[in-house]
């Protein structure tokens, strides 16, 4: 899909009534909660995920992990925390990247002990040893990852409040989602923070959200890997543009609850 085209569903999406947006809107963060977490092996159903985060009673399906619901609700609450100082303008730094990271593992991190020290998830303590993905090539040195992090929040600070064209935000948010997954400083929550940190910036500027699909995994990580080893956005950019077009089309078409739910 081409830029023309996004910036056409975007403008749908931002004149639809004020009510229907609101409740767009808030589809469309659960849909970012449920999709993240299932990515990261949660086995919690988009359905699920709507009962479980909008139902009266939040009930948990049959079977289920608890962990999945743990995960699910983490991620809601540190969407929530992303929305929320991006709404007070707050152009990231060290400490909010790793707010963002403790409130993605609050209920599910487990300590570390390295010899270096204990690292805490939980509290967005970041990695003191190296980190492994089967399939994946090798990541920073651990010693290198504070200075990365700064690096990686000092460009945002200054090439956030210059970026002025839906294209250049939307690439700069999908930048910041590949850099810091390719920093990958925690020892867990990766993904489900760096994709927080694109929700951020997106909404930082009053646009969307992209979903990252659950049915579009794969793709997704191919698309990460070959950009981390070819050191080139272009295929990330190209995967991501293709995944926002479908998160504005979702918002366009799921203008209510499932049935059962009330917003």
């Amino acid at each position: 899909m081409t830029w023309a085209e996004i910036e056409q569903l975007t403008d749908q999406v931002q004149q639809l009534p004020p009510g229907r947006q609101r409740t767009s809107q808030q589809l469309s963060q659960v849909m970012v909660s449920a999709h993240s977490t299932m990515i990261e092996g949660s086995r919690v159903t988009v359905l699920e995920a709507f009962d479980f985060l909008l139902g009266a009673t939040p009930t948990l399906g049959p079977g289920k992990p608890l962990a999945g619901y743990d995960m699910l609700g983490d991620h809601a609450r540190a969407l929530d925390l992303a929305l929320q100082r991006a709404d007070a303008r707050q152009l990231p730094d060290p400490t909010l990247l790793r707010e963002l990271a403790a409130a993605v593992m609050q209920s599910t991190g487990r300590l570390t002990n390295t010899a270096l020290g204990t690292v805490d998830p939980s509290k967005g303590d970041l990695r003191r040893g190296s980190v492994f993905i089967v399939g994946a090539s090798s990541f920073p040195n651990a010693q290198k990852v504070p200075a990365m992090v700064a690096t990686l929040t000092d460009d945002l600070r200054a090439r956030m409040p210059v970026a002025t064209t839906l294209r250049e935000q939307l690439e700069l948010a999908f930048e910041a989602h590949q850099r810091l997954v390719s920093i990958h400083p925690f020892n867990d929550g990766n993904g489900r923070t760096s994709r927080l940190l694109m929700n951020y910036v997106q909404r930082y500027y009053r646009q969307p959200l992209t979903i990252v699909f659950r049915e579009d995994r794969q793709a997704y990580f191919s698309a990460l890997e070959q950009s981390r080893v070819a050191e080139d956005l272009t295929v990330f950019l190209d995967f991501m543009r293709g995944q926002h077009a479908k998160s504005l089309t979702y918002q366009l078409t799921a203008v209510t609850p499932p049935e059962g739910y009330s917003l």
